[in-house]
Order: structure tokens, then C-alpha cells, then sequence
């Protein structure tokens, strides 16, 4: 279903890059990436706050969690980040793309990732395919050519333009990646970014630890990307693009009892014109244009499924999502004011 939200209209998208910045270009790390947010944590009282993947996340639960239990998630929050964090040095995918790690007899880099990623990878082989390659793994190298690099430095690289994307020739997840179980083969050295679904896994692996230790309800907030567990369903809020904690605002609320939702948008992780963190793969430039999504939400029985749903839905039309046979709900803003819902999504816009 479609309508038109009234919204203000939005600046005509920059076309190509920017020069390279004089200096670094603030942006408010600390703020979600995504934007959904709980509405009514009921019966969920007791909340729990940390930082963790660069950004705050929460865990509210019927009563408080012992001390012992969030030790240990933070620990195994560590052991996550040192995997997969394109920011930490040490990590798993930095020392595969600078080439520190063994390869076998062809020269391939080897990856023996935790039990459990292949169904990442499998996440990834099918909304690659769907896509048509707008959405890789393997952009990672696109968004430090663009600024978004371990530093922070938010300054674009001179002439990037000629190497960003697949056609600009980086290798691209079909060309170079295969896996067998948790076991991930690269032809050659690439720079892994799980952002899409990286921050859902963790959520879901969080869940899982929190009913280990007999924790049955249970809401998860990876900084806008939810995950819930509860006995009666939650309100959860659409919060507009642009909204910011001084200025709280929705644009519409879904119900969930169990289950996931997931946003994503391009009002953050924003550090110039035109420059966000929703890239076209095969072009290697953020995604623009009149008729382009400026804010998605995904609701899917897992968070990193409707997580990397949520990405996906700046990369190819829900349609295709679902004939590719990804089972979801969505709804989505485009720059045009235009938006969408699915006809089984638990709650909608509000609309006039």
C-alpha cells in the first residue's frame, strides 16, 4: 500500500562526489543509526545501558539483570566485536584485509569464523543475489575510500571516485567469496563490512544468551534495531528522519510481541553532502535520487534477518525481495514524500 506523507520537501541530491573535505566533518557517532525506538517498554521496567558496535544500545527486562550475566555479555560482546569490527585492527576482517592472515595453497585468504556465521554468509550469498549486486560485503573498502574509515576521518580520498564500487573494479562478494559451513575463502584480500546485518546478529545472539540463563521476556534495543520477546505486544515507534533525542518525533508505530524490527535511513551516519552509509555497491556511491528511500523498516522473526531487510530496501523494490522469498514486512519513505507498507505489517504511518 502507498500514500504521501506530508513532509517537507527534500534538497535536490548532490551528483557524483565532493572534493576532498579540508578536515574532518563532525557526525554523532553516539546517536542510532536506525530509527526505531521503543514507545512503551510496559511490563519491561528494568533497563540495562551500554555501548557496544560504536553505538548505545539497551536491554529492558521484567527485573534486573545480575551482574554476573552482564559481565559476561560484555565479554562475549568483545569476542564479537573482535571478529567482525572493520574498526578494531586486531579484529578478524581487519587482519584478512590487510593481508595478515593465513592462505591456503592458492593463495586464498582463509577465515574460521565462529560457529554460527555461515548463516550470515548464506544471509549475505541471497541478498547479494537479489539485489544484483547493490548490496556486498565486500563495500567495506567503498566507505574508506569515502571517509567512514577506522579513524573517523569523514574525508573523501582524492580521485576515490575512479576506484569505488564494482565498477570501478573492487572485487565484489560473488567474484571473490565462497564458504563451506563457518569457513569463508577470499581470492584475495578484501575488507569485510557486515554493517547491514552485523548489528542484528549480535542482537539475536544476545537473546539467546539472555534465555540461557532463563530469561524469558525481554527487549533488546541495538540502537534502534529491536528485538523482542514479551507476553503481550509492545508499541514500537517509526521515528521520522532527522529526529533527534532533544526532539522526539514518529511518524508511525508498530505492535510486536515476538519478532524483530529493524530500521534504517540516511539522516544518520551522515558526514557531508550527499555522503551517508547506505552505498550502492556496484557503483560505490551512496544511494540518492528523487525516487530514492530515505528510511526503511523491516519486521522479520530474527533481528538480523530484518536487519539486513532494512538495508536491502534501498537497494531493490520489496517486490523483489519477497519473488527472492525472504519472508517480511516493511515500510519505507522515499525522498519524493512517497511511502509504503506492507498489507501485513502489526501497525502503520500515520497518515492524513
Amino acid at each position: 500500500m502507498t500514500s504521501r506523507l506530508n513532509r517537507p520537501a527534500r534538497r535536490s541530491p548532490l551528483a557524483g562526489l565532493p572534493p576532498p573535505a579540508a578536515g574532518p566533518s563532525p557526525v554523532d557517532r553516539s546517536s542510532p543509526a536506525h530509527s526505531s525506538s521503543p514507545v512503551d517498554r510496559s511490563p519491561l521496567a528494568h533497563r540495562w545501558a551500554f555501548t557496544a558496535t560504536g553505538c548505545r544500545w539497551a536491554v529492558s527486562t521484567r527485573r534486573p539483570l545480575p551482574e554476573g550475566l552482564r559481565r559476561l555479555i560484555g565479554e562475549r560482546i568483545n569476542a564479537f566485536e573482535g571478529v567482525w569490527s572493520r574498526f578494531r585492527p586486531d579484529s578478524l576482517v581487519s587482519r584478512a584485509a590487510a593481508g595478515a592472515l593465513p592462505s591456503d595453497d592458492d593463495g586464498a585468504v582463509v577465515l574460521d569464523l565462529p560457529d554460527g556465521s555461515g548463516r550470515l554468509l548464506d544471509l549475505y550469498d541471497a541478498l547479494h543475489r537479489a539485489t544484483g549486486g547493490r548490496l556486498d560485503p565486500l563495500v567495506g573498502a567503498d566507505l574508506v575510500e569515502l571517509g567512514y574509515d577506522p579513524r573517523y576521518s569523514f574525508v573523501v580520498r582524492a580521485s576515490a571516485v575512479r576506484r569505488l564500487g564494482a565498477a570501478g573494479g573492487r572485487g565484489t562478494w560473488a567474484e571473490l567469496a565462497t564458504h563451506e559451513g563457518d569457513r569463508l575463502r577470499l581470492d584475495r584480500a578484501a575488507l569485510i563490512d557486515v554493517g547491514a546485518a552485523g548489528k542484528g546478529l549480535l542482537a539475536d545472539r544476545m537473546g539467546a544468551w539472555l534465555e540461557e540463563e532463563g530469561v524469558e521476556e525481554y527487549l533488546v534495543d541495538a540502537s534502534g534495531d529491536l528485538l523482542v520477546r514479551c507476553a503481550e505486544p509492545l508499541r514500537l515507534g517509526l521515528e521520522e528522519p532527522g529526529s533527534t533525542e532533544e526532539d522526539p518525533r514518529v511518524v508511525g508505530v508498530v505492535e510486536l510481541a515476538r519478532g524483530a524490527l529493524c530500521a534504517s535511513g540516511t539522516a544518520r551516519r551522515a558526514w557531508g553532502e550527499g555522503l551517508h552509509h547506505l552505498l550502492d555497491a556496484v557503483t560505490g556511491l551512496p544511494v540518492d535520487g528523487a525516487r530514492a528511500v530515505i528510511a526503511s523498516w523491516a519486521v522479520a522473526g530474527d533481528c538480523m534477518s530484518a536487519d539486513a531487510l532494512a538495508t536491502a530496501l534501498f537497494l531493490a523494490e520489496p517486490q523483489a525481495l519477497a519473488k527472492a522469498g525472504f519472508a517480511y514486512e516493511f515500510a519505507l519513505l522515499r525522498a519524493d514524500g512517497s511511502a509504503a507498507v506492507s498489507r501485513g505489517l502489526p501497525g502503520g504511518f500515520f497518515t492524513a
